[in-house]
């Protein structure tokens, strides 16, 4: 170990309301889960809250493996992140940063656009093929004018919800 200890990460503000994602009651089981795991109470999930708890359950886990844990967080892993990483694993999708990358591959004037017919065929012939059904569900939520798909609002009906139809 050095002389100087490392910086810890600073809590990044979440891109998306993560508390929408939840009922009240499972916001409260998680705060109840969060505070378990928070050992030392400072409101901060940290290596050291980590290992009591595996320790607690008779584990001895390898710190490695527990700096992998928490580097899933974007910044320190307070509550609102410990939220947010339960959210996208919970409901199955990317990060919207992972999600506006992967569109952008195939745009490479960074038009935030793609045509419509260009993406219903990289959808039903790339990857995790989409059924006629399947693109029909998507088409009626996405977001499609004169042709072109915009996946910056996309992807924002996929973290947020139409509701949140902001500015992108």
């Amino acid at each position: 170990m050095g002389d100087e200890e490392k910086e810890p990460k600073r809590a990044q503000r979440a891109t998306s309301n993560v508390f929408a994602m939840f009922n009240q009651s499972q916001i409260q089981e998680f705060k109840e889960a969060f505070t378990m795991i928070d050992q030392n109470r400072d409101g901060i999930i940290d290596q050291s809250d980590l290992m009591a708890i595996y320790q607690q359950i008779g584990r001895d886990p390898d710190p490695r493996t527990l700096d992998e844990m928490l580097k899933e967080s974007p910044g320190q892993l307070n509550f609102t992140h410990f939220l947010t990483l339960f959210g996208e694993k919970l409901h199955g999708t990317d990060p919207e940063m992972t999600l506006r990358t992967s569109f952008e591959m195939f745009d490479p004037d960074r038009k935030g656009t793609l045509a419509e017919e260009y993406f219903k065929d990289l959808l039903m012939n790339t990857g995790d093929q989409f059924s006629k059904d399947e693109i029909k569900k998507t088409w009626k939520e996405a977001p499609i004018e004169g042709g072109l798909l915009d996946y910056n609002k996309f992807v924002t009906y996929i973290k947020r919800g139409k509701e949140d139809d902001i500015a992108v």
